[in-house]
């Protein structure tokens, strides 16, 4: 069975690299997030469920390929880990190179639930964590989400975004908004006014993910192999190389980690050298450098 689980994975890292390279576009994975929005209700996997809602809005955008959730399941499942919750940066690195990612995104939904702003007796506010049943002549639901995108190369944040979704409604019957029955995914649930605010909060970190994605430009760069001065990278002409092209290559230091939470920090790097574009294929490039003992676990990337 373990022989068989690896299999998947080489298949799933080349399907990865041909369909993602190839296509020019960035490769995403998109984990579960973690769940930390404190509800006291019946619903479940609400951090799959905003997950598989970030895939949909950032396939939208047409500038990414997503990794699909049932790749990433397998891979999961090969390396012992639960589908949702807090990981460090360079367990999600890793999960992201099994799959043949360029950025692992991550993260957590904060808050998630419905606000009653008068209950009928007593005008009291409370929070309504998908309790349901009760009649109320205002609502509002409100989402938040953080997450962090993680480039796989270099297991650094690369960047982070936040939304916030709130979405009202004057007019309400319990069952409609914040019923349990309603779940991610399923006829109706986009309708609610909790799965509106929900679809906000995404859209508002799919836009700001975009923008900080353009302005980072392509992202580190792997070393395939390297042949006297010349140095084979994983980016070619189907991923927007050209020839004259000049990178930092950067040598990345050991991953600093919390003593008190255990959480990654991340890892510093540092400079060692430059490397020229002198060859573009379409799924590889050549570069060339005059620095002495570069290594394959050299990453090259644009200079700021």
């Amino acid at each position: 069975m373990k022989i068989n689980i690896k299999l998947i994975s080489a298949a799933l890292l080349l399907a990865g690299t041909v369909n993602g390279w190839g296509a020019g576009k960035k490769i995403v994975c998109v984990l579960d997030l973690e769940d930390k929005s404190n509800h006291h209700g019946n619903w479940q996997n609400i951090g799959t469920g905003v997950a598989e809602m970030m895939v949909t809005a950032l396939s939208e955008t047409k500038k990414y390929t997503l990794i699909e959730r049932n790749k990433l399941e397998a891979v999961m499942e090969e390396q012992k880990l639960g589908a949702s919750g807090a990981i460090t940066a360079q367990t999600a690195a890793k999960i992201g190179r099994l799959l043949g990612a360029q950025y692992i995104i991550t993260g957590a939904v904060t808050e998630f639930g419905i606000k009653d702003s008068k209950i009928g007796v007593g005008g009291l506010e409370k929070v309504l964590p998908f309790g349901g049943g009760a009649k109320l002549s205002k609502t509002k639901a409100r989402v938040v989400i953080d997450v962090r995108a993680i480039d796989t190369t270099s297991a650094q944040i690369t960047a982070a975004a936040k939304g916030e979704g709130e979405k009202s409604s004057a007019e309400f019957s319990g069952d409609v908004s914040i019923a349990p029955s309603f779940d991610f995914g399923k006829e109706g649930f986009d309708e609610t006014i909790l799965g509106k605010a929900a679809r906000k909060a995404v859209d508002t970190v799919a836009a700001e993910l975009s923008k900080k994605f353009e302005e980072a430009g392509g992202g580190s760069v792997k070393i395939i192999k390297i042949t006297g001065n010349q140095l084979y990278i994983n980016s070619g002409g189907s991923d927007g190389e050209k020839t004259g092209h000049v990178y930092g290559i950067y040598r990345i230091g050991e991953d600093m980690v919390d003593p008190d939470t255990g959480e990654s920090l991340g890892a510093e790097d540092e400079k060692i050298g430059t490397a020229k574009v002198v060859k573009v294929s379409p799924k590889f490039s050549i570069a060339e450098t005059k620095t002495a003992g570069v290594q394959k676990t050299d990453i090259l990337k644009d200079d700021k």
